[in-house]
């Protein structure tokens, strides 16, 4: 396996790209970074590549730092270094419109999620702060959106929260090493802290899930990277709601397998492939991983190998962000270039 690099983007940006997304289902992405700016993108066949379909500005005043669609795809949301998270919605065109902006008033925001149900979105602040929204709709049939709960998430800067592709639960993680796990309790109609999982020594800088939500990745200071279980070590193999009950106990976390020394430097962004069998990695060395997942079905054992760097894939400036789609992984970084890249499979 290896990247082949199809096209770049350079400096439609005017700074650091932070993050890049690809709408769920549609041939679309966003990205956004220093400049404040977040730009959609739309392939077009006649010209076989991405072109740039809308410039969304002067919402926010700061660094948009994290970016997430729901899971309709119909909204869009984003994380500012203003203290402020935006709200857009899909119009009939495929174009987006500013609905709402969130004003925290408490620091920088470093990312943004959506939970499945599309309830709830979770941010997380600089501060240590986990602030959750509720999604209203009044007798009009007006969406807005209101502070549901603050948590005391951390006593440092979180980097990122992240909800579970299976339910409403949350992941949050950063400057002190651990990954927390929030669990909304009917009972007292509040989110609490169910787990606390140690296993990186340096920040925590992002999470992944796989699609079913029973495994996820994480990535770190300590250029590690290391793949977790929930609940059972290999999961079950089919989509039956009852078995999968089994398999999601965010009490019993275990941890599958890990590389140390990945990278030179920190580890900044894992992603999965779209068939679930390679990890990419970037990092602030200028390089992207490639990992293969190995599962060894007579020994149940799990394992992660390096298969291959793509060397100063950014100029030998970080590499902060990558998203993926079924062929193609998108890049992005400190030298303002947005860069699509194709799989070849040896």
């Amino acid at each position: 396996m290896s990247l082949i690099l199809k096209s770049s983007f350079p400096e439609i940006h005017i700074d650091c790209i932070w993050c890049i997304k690809y709408h769920p289902f549609k041939q679309l992405f966003a990205s956004s970074g220093s400049d404040a700016l977040i730009l959609i993108w739309e392939y077009s066949k006649e010209k076989s590549n991405y072109i740039k379909k809308q410039t969304l500005e002067k919402v926010h005043k700061s660094t948009i730092r994290y970016l997430d669609w729901d899971y309709s795809g119909e909204y869009l949301s984003a994380a500012s270094f203003d203290f402020n998270i935006s709200i857009y919605k899909m119009t009939n065109l495929n174009t987006l419109t500013c609905l709402t902006v969130l004003e925290s008033n408490d620091s920088e925001i470093k990312s943004v999620s959506w939970s499945k149900s599309g309830n709830f979105i979770a941010s997380c602040t600089r501060k240590g702060k986990i602030w959750i929204w509720e999604k209203e709709i009044d007798e009009f049939e007006s969406e807005d959106f209101s502070c549901k709960t603050i948590l005391n998430g951390d006593n440092g800067d979180i980097k990122v929260v992240k909800y579970s592709p299976y339910d409403d639960a949350l992941f949050s993680c950063g400057f002190s090493e651990s990954i927390k796990i929030w669990e909304l309790n009917n009972t007292q109609d509040d989110y609490i802290l169910i787990n606390t999982i140690k296993g990186h020594e340096g920040t925590i800088w992002h999470i992944e899930f796989n699609k079913k939500g029973n495994i996820f990745f994480t990535c770190s200071d300590d250029k590690s990277l290391i793949m977790w279980g929930i609940g059972d070590k290999l999961g079950k193999d089919n989509n039956n709601n009852e078995e999968m009950n089994e398999v999601i106990d965010y009490k019993n976390i275990i941890k599958l397998a890990k590389i140390d020394n990945l990278h030179l430097r920190p580890i900044y962004s894992c992603i999965l492939s779209f068939d679930e069998k390679y990890i990419f990695t970037c990092s602030n060395d200028g390089n992207i991983g490639i990992v293969e997942i190995i599962n060894n079905n007579e020994d149940k054992n799990i394992e992660m190998k390096l298969i291959k760097m793509i060397k100063d894939a950014h100029e030998q400036l970080n590499v902060n962000c990558l998203c993926v789609n079924k062929n193609e992984i998108i890049s992005g970084g400190d030298d303002c270039n947005i860069k699509i890249w194709t799989f070849k499979e040896k």
